[in-house]
């Protein structure tokens, strides 16, 4: 298996910053109470029918989003 260049960096990398928060989430999730969770749902205003594909859709881009952005931070640094 080969890894990519900077893998030693990985907790650097946006993509999974972006992973451990989500994965965070969806374990409180069913740790709130019922109600806290449509208290939440109502105050976003998605109907509790909606909240998987909402959910879903949310999750794709911000994975998207992370793994394209340019992250500069992991770039080598240019010696002058």
């Amino acid at each position: 298996m080969k890894l990519i260049d900077n893998a030693r960096d990985w907790w650097k990398m946006l993509s999974v910053q972006v992973m451990a928060i989500w994965s965070a989430a969806i374990v409180a999730w069913p740790l709130l109470e019922p109600q806290q969770r449509m208290d939440l749902l109502a105050f976003l205003g998605i109907p509790p029918n909606w909240i998987n594909g909402v959910l879903a859709l949310v999750m794709f881009l911000t994975f998207l989003l992370a793994r394209v952005k340019k992250q500069d931070k992991l770039e080598p640094k240019e010696e002058t």
